[in-house]
């Protein structure tokens, strides 16, 4: 009877407002309190990049690590000018606090916003300092070689495959799985930059998260996408099949963009609303 009587009570509008938010985000809420991001050994809270951030932004860092924890990866792929930067910063710092070695790919153009906040730049660029940020910064280009310098790095004898975490800025850059080059037999000659990324630093050695970093990760198709997750799958198609129940990555994200070209299509689909678009059937 006591429950009856909760059922037809008049309740304000912001109480069902907010009881309305809280069993939506009731599950994503539980995973951020079991993923410990406040707890005594990590101390994210008393960092100044944690200090710095706004309340979505922190939200968002504690999502991405998350699915960092629970996937083994995640995308950061918030519009132009909301701060990714700063919360993959973030990201990195709470597994720095785990002793995890970090290391950030970056385009060559972009390569001072990531070095100026590392620990050895004794600047008042570096709002960062007492962060003492320790990741290694390397430029996509660097991929393509076995020699020669990237700043103070010796990329004749970079141990690719000793990192915990690798953070790949502007990720789009490798939405297509690009092969290198082989010879008649089809052994490889030179890897590509994709393939050195996936084979020597992902795969080979310990075991490596990634969070990926894209305003647009999908630039034509979702194929686009769909390279890039390998990246966090260790380009195993079916890597999602015990936690998310998805049997394969290909066959899914195929699905979708058929979906997708068909509802999008105004001669085959004049009449086309969002809603139509449904939910896509895992495979």
């Amino acid at each position: 009877m006591a429950y009856l009587g909760l059922l037809y009570t008049n309740h304000d509008p912001e109480f069902i407002y907010y009881k309305t938010l809280y069993h939506i985000f009731e599950k994503f809420l539980a995973d951020q309190s079991k993923g410990g991001l406040f707890t005594e050994k990590t101390q994210l809270t008393e960092t100044e990049v944690w200090k710095i951030l706004f309340e979505f932004q922190k939200d968002g860092v504690k999502g991405a690590i998350n699915k960092i924890l629970a996937h083994n990866g995640c995308i950061i792929a918030d519009s132009v000018g909301l701060g990714k930067t700063f919360e993959a910063l973030a990201v990195i710092k709470y597994f720095e606090l785990l002793n995890y070695r970090v290391l950030v790919l970056c385009p060559k153009k972009l390569k001072e916003n990531w070095t100026v906040y590392q620990a050895h730049i004794n600047s008042e660029l570096n709002p960062f300092i007492n962060d003492r940020f320790n990741y290694t910064v390397l430029c996509h280009t660097d991929l393509s070689r076995d020699r020669g310098r990237s700043g103070d790095i010796d990329l004749a004898t970079i141990n690719w495959g000793n990192y915990d975490l690798v953070v790949i800025d502007e990720s789009h850059n490798f939405r297509n799985n690009t092969k290198g080059r082989r010879d008649e037999n089809n052994n490889i000659i030179r890897k590509s930059r994709y393939e050195r990324l996936m084979d020597d630093i992902i795969k080979e050695g310990i075991k490596t998260k990634v969070l990926l970093i894209s305003a647009t990760p999908v630039n034509i198709n979702l194929r686009d996408l769909r390279n890039q997750i390998y990246f966090i799958t260790e380009d195993k198609d079916y890597a999602f099949k015990q936690s998310m129940g998805i049997h394969s990555l290909k066959e899914t994200i195929a699905v979708a963009q058929r979906e997708f070209t068909h509802w999008a299509d105004h001669k085959k689909n004049p009449e086309r609303n969002v809603k139509d678009l449904g939910i896509v059937n895992i495979v």
